[in-house]
C-alpha cells in the first residue's frame, strides 16, 4: 500500500505545524477536518492499489482478470451441473395417471442444493414409482452428492407421495478458478495460437463441447502432429470426436498432416484406509470419499500425470474424513496419448 491513514495524517500534521508555527489541538476545527480529509485519501489510496493489482494479468482476479483474457480471445469455462435419477414415489397406487412437469425442483434437507427434473414424466396408473432424471440447479462441485441425499419436493405437492435420489448426482464441476484462467492466460501470452503452435490446437479443440483437455504431438517442423482429445475422465463421446475432428482438419496449415486421436485409458486402482471424525457416518463419509475421488479424476486431462498427493488432498478434504493412508498406490507417468481414469475403489474404515 502506498500510505498508511497514520502517515497520512502525520503529513498533515507536519505540514500544518510547519507553515503555522504550532500543533494544532486534537478537537479543534482543523484537526477534525484534517482527520476527515486523511479518511478520503487513505480510501482513495486504497483503490488505487487495488486497481494497479487489476491492470496486470499476473495480479488480475475476477472480472478483472476475465477482462485481460478476453483481449486474447479467452473466457473463463463454466462449471457443469451434476445429473442423477430421482425416485418419485406413491404410498399406494391411484386410479389415474400422475404428472410431474419439467422444472419439478427437488432438493435436500436443508434446501441448500436443488435438482429440477429435465423433462415431463408420468407415474402411470396402478403404479406407484417413475425414476426421474433430473439437473442441478447450477453448476458446482457441491451439487455432487451420494445415494439418498435429496428427499424433498419444492414445487410438487401431492398426498402420500415421497422422494430419493436413486443414484449419486455427478458430473458438476466449478467455474474455471482465477488460478487456472490466469495459467492459461500465460499459456497464451508465451505460445500465441497462430496456426503454428501446440496452443493453437489445443484450444481449438477445447473449444468443441464434450472435449475438456487436449494434448499435441509430432512435430510442426516434421509436418505431422497428433492431437489426442479427451472427455471428462474419460474418452469423449463419438459426436465430439468428429466434431473436433472436422474441425481442426479444416483449420490445419496447408502442407501439415494431422491426425486427431482419443486417449488410451490408464485405470488407476484406489485403496484407501480412513479415520472418521466424530459424529459422521460411516457410511456417509465413505459415500462422500467416493465423490471426491470421481471428482478428481474427472479434472485431469490428456497426458496430465497422476501425482498421488493430489489425490490425497481430495480424500482429506472430502467431509467428515480425520486421515487416511493408501496402500500399494504410486505416481504415475502419462504420456501424451493417455488419460488417467479411477479404476478400482477400495475404501475402508477400520472396525
Amino acid at each position: 500500500m502506498s500510505y498508511t491513514y497514520s502517515q497520512i495524517l502525520d503529513r498533515m500534521n507536519n505540514k500544518f505545524t510547519e507553515l503555522s508555527g504550532y500543533s494544532p489541538e486534537n478537537a479543534s476545527d482543523a484537526s477534525i477536518k484534517m482527520k476527515l480529509l486523511a479518511g478520503e485519501l487513505y480510501s482513495l489510496c486504497t483503490e488505487i492499489d487495488r486497481i494497479k493489482l487489476q491492470m496486470f494479468p499476473n495480479t488480475a482476479t475476477g472480472q478483472y482478470l476475465d477482462m485481460h483474457a478476453q483481449q486474447r480471445g479467452l473466457s473463463r469455462i463454466k462449471g457443469d451441473k451434476a445429473s442423477g435419477f430421482v425416485l418419485f414415489r406413491l404410498d399406494m397406487p391411484v386410479d389415474h395417471d400422475i404428472t410431474i412437469p419439467r422444472g419439478t425442483v427437488c432438493s435436500n434437507s436443508d434446501g441448500s442444493l436443488r435438482y429440477l427434473t429435465v423433462e415431463d414424466e408420468v407415474i402411470i396408473r396402478n403404479s406407484t414409482e417413475k425414476l426421474i432424471e433430473c439437473e442441478a440447479e447450477n453448476g458446482g462441485q457441491h451439487y455432487n452428492v451420494a445415494r439418498n441425499v435429496v428427499k424433498v419436493i419444492i414445487t410438487y405437492f401431492s398426498v402420500g407421495m415421497s422422494i430419493t435420489n436413486a443414484s449419486s448426482f455427478i458430473g458438476g464441476t466449478d467455474d474455471e478458478s482465477d488460478e487456472s484462467l490466469r495459467k492459461r492466460l500465460a499459456e497464451n501470452y508465451k505460445n500465441t495460437p497462430n496456426g503454428a503452435n501446440e496452443q493453437y490446437y489445443i484450444d481449438l479443440a477445447k473449444s468443441v463441447d464434450g472435449i475438456y483437455s487436449a494434448s499435441v504431438s509430432g512435430s510442426m517442423q516434421a509436418g505431422g502432429i497428433t492431437v489426442c482429445v479427451g472427455g471428462m475422465g474419460d474418452v469423449p463421446s463419438n459426436d465430439a470426436y468428429y466434431n473436433v475432428r472436422d474441425l481442426l482438419n479444416i483449420s490445419r496449415p496447408f502442407g501439415v498432416d494431422l491426425t486427431v486421436t482419443m486417449p488410451e485409458l490408464v485405470a488407476v486402482n484406489v485403496t484407501a484406509s480412513l479415520s472418521i471424525k466424530s459424529g459422521y457416518n460411516a457410511n456417509e463419509v465413505l459415500a462422500n470419499v467416493r465423490i471426491s475421488i470421481d471428482n478428481f479424476f474427472d479434472s485431469l486431462g490428456v497426458g496430465e500425470d497422476f501425482k498421488l498427493a493430489a489425490l490425497g488432498k481430495a480424500v482429506y478434504e472430502s467431509d467428515g474424513v480425520d486421515n487416511y493412508t493408501f496402500s500399494n498406490m504410486a505416481d504415475i507417468s502419462i504420456n501424451a496419448g493417455q488419460l488417467a481414469k479411477v479404476g478400482t475403489v477400495n475404501v475402508t474404515v477400520p472396525e
